[in-house]
């Protein structure tokens, strides 16, 4: 498995030509029009940088989500098979463009919450206090499809935002994505008083469930959500507390329990003095799958307490 990527390498992977990486790598693909269609998964067209695979309900923009898309690669992965082979890059009208600002879609919000806090809920077993906190804050809501909405703000502005699905797909997953145009070194966030550590996650849904487990533990803190394992969200983040006057004294990494997420820590702890940098990982492979094992303990408890009652009733 691929480990670290630089910001030199992303961009260039950013900048190859989605067609001619395809082409490279043998796919058949036909020209219609303004579109490119692939010859043997028919319903997956591209244009330019952007691709739908409309009969797995995959839409996105960008190589690299691409590559992780069709190629089921990691984000290093992608990045290291777009530097390999010296791909074509976007023509000079696109490499010149500047990125376009991130505007958040409020006309794809809907007022009902329903779905989006059943998800988190029941299904995630987030904290339900939690939950209609961070709805109050303007930090979740729901769109059209049903998504739920985890926004990322700075200085109250949001500047990009994960949706999370809450219903399958035809082929069984739930969506998962990132806005476009989000915020290269931003993530979702989360402050618990005022901040003078910060609390590295995956996703977050990890954040929430970490939250949720050790709710009456956090004090003072920042949880903040990678979307992934992007060493430029966390230094990002360090710098941002730093902007705005809070202190780092305490940097904790609580990524997966899994070789990727060991290794983001093994690497980067080194930045940072041992007096600072420390970890918490899950005993399971996440924080979700953490506090769902420890509501299923908590309600098998329940059930056997109220057994031993009627028992002693009867």
């Amino acid at each position: 498995m691929a480990k670290h990527v630089s910001a030199d390498q992303v961009e260039v992977a950013r900048n190859v030509d989605l067609i001619d990486y395809l082409e490279r790598k043998g796919e058949p693909l036909k020209k219609e029009g303004r579109y490119y269609r692939h010859q043997v998964h028919d319903s997956l067209v591209i244009k330019d940088q952007m691709y739908a695979w409309n009969s797995r309900d995959e839409k996105g923009a960008g190589v690299i989500n691409f590559a992780k898309m069709f190629y089921g690669m990691s984000f290093p992965e992608a990045v290291l098979d777009l530097n390999a082979q010296g791909y074509k890059v976007k023509d000079n009208y696109q490499e010149q463009k500047p990125k376009e600002p991130y505007q958040y879609p409020s006309n794809y919000e809907v007022n009902d919450r329903t779905k989006a806090k059943d998800y988190l809920t029941k299904e995630r077993k987030i904290h339900p206090k939690i939950v209609n906190w961070l709805d109050n804050k303007n930090l979740i809501a729901q769109d059209k499809l049903g998504n739920v909405v985890f926004k990322w703000k700075q200085q109250g502005e949001i500047v990009g935002a994960d949706r999370q699905g809450t219903s399958p797909m035809k082929d069984g997953r739930k969506f998962k994505g990132i806005d476009r145009n989000s915020h290269g070194s931003a993530g979702f966030s989360v402050d618990i008083g005022q901040p003078n550590s910060i609390y590295l996650f995956e996703s977050p849904i990890d954040a929430l469930s970490y939250w949720s487990i050790k709710k009456e533990k956090l004090q003072d803190t920042r949880l903040v959500s990678m979307s992934g394992l992007k060493r430029q969200t966390m230094i990002g983040e360090i710098k941002r507390m730093g902007k705005e006057g809070h202190k780092v004294n305490q940097i904790t990494f609580c990524t997966d329990n899994d070789k990727a997420g060991r290794e983001f820590i093994t690497k980067h702890h080194r930045l940072f003095t041992k007096k600072i940098s420390s970890c918490d990982l899950p005993i399971r492979k996440d924080w979700n799958e953490v506090l769902i094992r420890e509501f299923q303990i908590q309600n098998q408890s329940k059930i056997r307490k109220s057994r031993l009652v009627n028992v002693h009733h009867r």
